[in-house]
């Protein structure tokens, strides 16, 4: 059966480190194979990195960015049509991290089968998910997104780092990789856990892309 576990008060969850189970399950971290040519994106130009028409959307108690480089399409968990773009890249990072750490019992496991990319590091996570229940939204020490970087870029993987904050003020950095698959940008779990992908830090970067609230 099981183990019941409550969102609320869990800031493993909602700093993203996958349900709380790290030491069990993949994370959002994952090495670039020897040989990948990842690189910075192509363009120096900052407005080019920045979302547009930036709005807001919640799942599950967080907030989550949407703008014309998407997701275009909204079901239920489901996040979708993404641009291939570093924009792109980095709104399906965060929606994807965010939607299979606090999905609750009924959705996490089409979360998994559309949002992240088939291999081990997806089965190791989907075996934990399944041995744990979450049933109610995040309630407490609710992150909000500031802003990300992406770090590395082709138009078949993307590096983002995104940088949340807290009710009391701390500052994470989330790091995950995306792949694009035929049907658009896919978070990659790495086939074994070598540390977390969320790391406290005492500011953000100056040259983060910020997402503002109205």
């Amino acid at each position: 059966m099981p183990q019941k576990l409550s969102v609320r008060g869990h800031r493993t969850i909602a700093a993203w480190i996958v349900l709380a189970v790290a030491a069990i399950a993949a994370t959002s971290c994952a090495d670039t194979d020897a040989g990948e040519d990842l690189r910075t994106p192509a363009t120096t130009d900052i407005t080019q990195l920045i979302p547009r028409e930036l709005s807001w959307r919640a799942y599950r108690g967080i907030d989550l960015p949407v703008a014309v480089q998407g997701p275009r399409v909204v079901d239920g968990a489901i996040a979708s049509d993404f641009d291939r773009s570093p924009v792109g890249a980095a709104l399906a990072a965060i929606h994807a991290t965010v939607r299979m750490s606090v999905a609750p019992d009924g959705q996490w496991a089409s979360v998994g089968q559309r949002m992240i990319a088939p291999g081990p590091g997806r089965d190791t996570w989907a075996t934990a998910r399944a041995q744990i229940s979450i049933t109610t939204p995040v309630a407490d020490m609710v992150p909000h997104i500031l802003g990300y970087l992406v770090t590395a870029y082709t138009d078949t993987e993307a590096q983002v780092q995104t940088y949340s904050t807290y009710p009391d003020r701390s500052i994470t950095r989330n790091t995950a990789t995306v792949i694009w698959a035929t049907d658009g940008w896919r978070l990659r779990l790495p086939d074994t856990v070598t540390g977390s992908p969320v790391t406290a830090v005492d500011s953000v970067p100056t040259d983060m892309v910020a997402l503002p609230k109205p």
